[in-house]
């Protein structure tokens, strides 16, 4: 080897032989810090209705509110109401008396009316007739007037009539004073009669014109005048003479009947026989050369009885009974009556009247429908009982109210119809 040459040292790379055993050096793991993050789970998403649905609930809706709306202003209830009843058998006998100072008492219904009807008849003998009847004299002055018989007394018209007495007027004060008297026409003819309510009444004494008297002495009529007549009598068959009156009179009867149950007042009542006429039937007179005319005149005065006293009379305790408060009395005109003392009974003198009264009457419960419709309006259905309770007069009662769906009673009492079952 030539020791002259450089020692060369060279990077030696060890081979992979071992000679010792290699113990590879121990590496240091990296440190790997973990945060740990609370996971959110995303959101869900909104999911759209379709379009038709939409639709279909917002029409579903409209219709429903316009059906509550219109069942609101269309609702209506009917209300049937039956009420208590109490049947009387009515059979007995009853003393009224005219005026109202006794417990039962009857009024008097006067009317009047004529009729006349043309007959054949032939000329007779002649008849002068005058004209009569009953007038009142008053006296406004503060001193009595004596009025002697034969005094004039003339009309409008200018006729005259002559007191048939001797009368004596009373003095006036607050109210003039009179006297009742007869008085003749002056005259013979039917212009003298004067029928009372249809011509003018007032008479003047024709021996005081132009001086004080005149205004304050005066006379008015106080029945018709009549019966005045000037020429031939006709001479008239008996036999159609009688026949013609009592047709005149059963006319009469009719009418004045019918006019009668016309003015009985709502709280009376006028039973089928409660009447009487009197008829006047004056002399015939000249129709034509081959006719006379027949008149006759009726009054009647009809016999009139407070319901509610005549009710009471019939009943008496037996009413107490009856649990409504407020009643009315069905059929009391329908009971038959008859009078018992027909004989002696004049209900133009006032006479007290004694009758008989038999049949069915029915006693029905009333109560203030208003009142019930107030009581009943924007209650519940369920608590329209203790509403009914209110009225003793109501046995039962049914509530129907439109439409179905409907569970309370209209705000308004105008919707709220009753029916009362009889």
């Amino acid at each position: 080897m030539d020791r002259n040459k450089k020692n060369v040292v060279q990077d030696v790379i060890p081979s992979g032989r071992r000679s010792i055993r290699r113990v590879p050096a121990r590496q240091e793991e990296p440190s790997v810090r973990i945060n740990r993050v609370r996971s959110i789970p995303p959101r869900p998403r909104k999911r759209r209705l379709p379009g038709a649905i939409v639709s279909f609930l917002v029409i579903f809706l409209g219709i429903a509110v316009i059906a509550v709306a219109l069942s609101l202003l269309y609702s209506k209830a009917s209300v049937t109401i039956t009420p208590k009843t109490a049947k009387f058998d009515v059979k007995g006998t009853f003393t009224a008396k005219k005026g109202s100072g006794s417990p039962l008492a009857y009024d008097v219904i006067t009317l009047s009316d004529s009729a006349q009807q043309s007959i054949p008849a032939t000329d007779g003998p002649l008849v002068q007739t005058k004209a009569k009847g009953t007038v009142y004299l008053y006296n406004a002055q503060k001193v009595q007037q004596k009025i002697v018989a034969g005094t004039r007394l003339s009309n409008s018209k200018g006729l005259v009539y002559r007191t048939v007495a001797t009368v004596t007027i009373p003095a006036g004060g607050s109210s003039p004073g009179s006297v009742s008297i007869g008085v003749l026409a002056d005259q013979a003819g039917s212009q003298y009669d004067m029928q009372l309510g249809t011509a003018d009444p007032n008479l003047k004494v024709v021996a005081y014109k132009g001086g004080d008297k005149y205004t304050t002495v005066y006379g008015k009529i106080k029945t018709s005048i009549e019966g005045g007549f000037s020429g031939n009598k006709k001479v008239i068959s008996p036999a159609v003479r009688e026949a013609t009156i009592e047709s005149l009179k059963e006319t009469l009867e009719t009418k004045l009947v019918s006019q009668l149950k016309a003015k009985v007042p709502r709280d009376s009542v006028m039973y089928e026989s409660a009447y009487s006429i009197e008829y006047e039937t004056p002399e015939p007179v000249s129709g034509d050369k081959d006719t006379a005319i027949i008149s006759a005149k009726g009054i009647a005065y009809g016999v009139t009885l407070k319901r509610d006293p005549l009710f009471k009379s019939i009943v008496g305790k037996e009413l107490d009974n009856f649990a409504a408060p407020t009643y009315r009395v069905d059929k009391l005109e329908d009971l038959a009556f008859t009078i018992v003392n027909a004989k002696d009974f004049s209900p133009k003198k006032g006479t007290p009247l004694i009758f008989n009264l038999k049949g069915p009457i029915l006693v029905v419960g009333t109560f203030s429908e208003e009142d019930l419709k107030n009581e009943l309006k924007g209650t519940y259905l369920k608590q329209s009982n203790s509403v009914f309770a209110h009225y003793p007069s109501i046995a039962n009662a049914y509530a129907l109210i439109t439409p179905f769906w409907m569970r309370s009673f209209p705000n308004s009492p105008d919707k709220i119809g009753i029916e009362i079952k009889n």
